[in-house]
């Protein structure tokens, strides 16, 4: 049986690895980087390169050790450096006298490399890819549920219990009519989750690099630990919206990247690259929509995002919102990082005090 390796990008790699049997392939992932695997990156990669990378780098290093033979990763455009990874992570692997082959997928035509490739006929190719982006929809709105769900439970855990045994069997289901079915039972297991009905909890925006606001080890489990918190939370990249934007483009000509400009303007004129633009333009909507606060997620060097930071504070400054900056590199510590969300937390419960006084 061939393998194909998916980069960890949280829960949608059980969509991800739907479309990947569309090619005739069986899909070796995990819904985090392991710490064995950032472990190897670390090693291989170049002390300057950011988190991100050294990330993907051990995770195909540690699926050629199980005998895979392919990987895909997305490619970039703009002045994100990630426009530049596959290639670099394909000439660290070749060093290292590694084999695993790593496709590029999208902004190369209408056929990635990856399916002209495998070329599959075209019924054996669309019905997976129409039960894949079921499968997004269905993660998208399991995400905003538990996001709702968890700063009101009544039991810590509940949420997490619930998603957890919900994405197992959406990963177990091979037919469109089997991902109906959780769908439609999962609004019944997150309402029938015990909740504290009088509690108003905090609103808070994640903004950032999309490595960092999907995968949880590299986190460090952000989104439980401000849950925990009482903390409402709007991660801003859910795969499902993203590919509706793509689509807006295409056949409506409805472009996204201008709205959030405008939106972004007043304080960001030209083109960063990467997510920046998001992380501006959300925070400024969150502002505006009465959000308690927001947090920027950040590899360390990452150029986009820490080009926007002088930006963040002055929205900070102008909105009246505070904005929590989060950096991480490999030796970043969990529990601090813990210990500053938590004193976050309790800044915002003070602020909502004295707003309602």
């Amino acid at each position: 049986m061939t393998y194909m390796a998916i980069p960890n990008i949280g829960n949608y790699t059980i969509a991800l690895a739907t479309a990947v049997e569309s090619l005739g392939i069986k899909a070796w992932a995990s819904t985090a980087t392991t710490p064995e695997a950032l472990k190897l990156g670390i090693s291989a990669a170049p002390e300057s390169v950011c988190l991100p990378m050294k990330a993907h780098l051990g995770h195909f290093i540690e699926a050629d050790r199980a005998g895979v033979e392919y990987a895909f990763m997305v490619n970039s455009v703009g002045t994100c450096r990630l426009r530049y990874y596959r290639h670099m992570i394909g000439q660290i692997l070749k060093d290292m006298g590694l084999k695993i082959k790593i496709f590029g997928l999208g902004f190369d035509g209408f056929k990635p490399p990856i399916v002209r490739y495998f070329d599959p006929g075209p019924v054996t190719f669309l019905k997976p890819i129409f039960h894949t982006a079921l499968k997004i929809k269905v993660i998208d709105e399991l995400e905003v549920a538990a996001w709702r769900t968890r700063p009101v439970e009544l039991t810590q855990g509940d949420t997490t219990r619930v998603m957890n045994r919900l994405l197992v069997e959406l990963s177990e289901s091979g037919t469109m009519a089997g991902t109906r079915a959780i769908r439609r039972k999962a609004a019944r297991c997150f309402a029938e989750i015990p909740i504290d009905t009088e509690k108003q909890p905090l609103k808070v925006g994640l903004v950032g690099e999309i490595s960092f606001l999907r995968d949880k080890c590299l986190n460090k489990n952000i989104e439980y630990i401000l849950g925990s918190q009482g903390i409402e939370l709007r991660n801003f990249f859910l795969l499902g919206e993203e590919l509706n934007n793509i689509s807006r483009i295409v056949l409506l000509n409805q472009n996204r990247r201008k709205y959030l400009s405008r939106i972004a303007d007043r304080y960001l004129q030209c083109t960063v690259g990467g997510h920046a633009l998001d992380s501006v333009a959300h925070s400024i909507r969150c502002a505006d929509e009465g959000y308690d606060g927001m947090v920027h997620l950040c590899p360390s060097g990452c150029m986009p995002e820490v080009s926007v930071r002088p930006i963040l504070k002055r929205v900070s400054k102008d909105k009246n919102i505070p904005i929590l900056e989060m950096s991480y590199d490999e030796h970043t510590c969990g529990v601090g990082m813990a210990t500053r969300l938590e004193a976050f937390a309790d800044v915002l419960r003070e602020r909502r005090k004295k707003v309602n006084k």
